[in-house]
């Protein structure tokens, strides 16, 4: 086990969580842009699900960034209920039903991102990018609204359906995009 690894995507989620549930799209966006260019990682869940299934990460280390992704997220919600529960009160907001528009949403984001992704080195402008996705309403983070849901303890059919589906979605418009540069952009020059 990587624990380095392991831990950058802890404390990457952690913060790109922490900062959507409490900062909104501009403070989200920099701060995975920060973290992007200190530390690396994939720190979103759509990129992580998306390099397991091209077979650029090993199953193993995927299921381990994408549990620490997840973790992260429940943290991030968890802090942000505390401190807010002394003076007002929390709730989750929810994700929307996933139905036709929010699936093929959810799709064209985890393209979009992850080409910025792969093309430009995991670097900056993928936080720019989220940042932009976010003002257009897209969530870029799974893991917070899995932990929203713990938190909240609003687990409940749409809603569980409503995140997961929207996250595998989002991989799979990541993995198209993986493909979709192997096989028709080629290496950059």
């Amino acid at each position: 086990m990587d624990n380095k690894r392991a831990l950058t995507e802890l404390i990457g989620s952690l913060a790109v969580v922490y900062f959507a549930v409490s900062g909104g799209a501009m403070a989200t966006g920099l701060v995975l842009a920060i973290f992007m260019i200190a530390m690396g990682g994939t720190i979103l869940p759509m990129f992580t699900l998306a390099k397991m299934a091209s077979g650029r990460d090993e199953i193993e280390d995927g299921a381990l960034d994408f549990l620490m992704q997840i973790l992260g997220g429940v943290l991030a919600y968890s802090f942000v209920w505390w401190e807010t529960s002394a003076t007002d009160s929390m709730t989750w907001g929810g994700v929307a039903e996933l139905g036709p528009y929010t699936a093929v949403a959810s799709l064209f984001a985890g393209f979009l991102m992850m080409m910025v992704y792969e093309r430009r080195g995991a670097s900056w402008e993928v936080g720019i990018l989220a940042w932009m996705c976010m003002l257009g309403g897209a969530t870029i983070s799974g893991a917070g609204d899995v932990g929203g849901m713990l938190v909240d303890s609003a687990w409940d059919g749409a809603n569980i359906l409503g995140v997961f589906g929207g996250m595998v979605c989002a991989g799979l418009g990541a993995y198209v995009a993986i493909m979709f540069g192997e096989k028709v952009l080629g290496e950059e020059e």
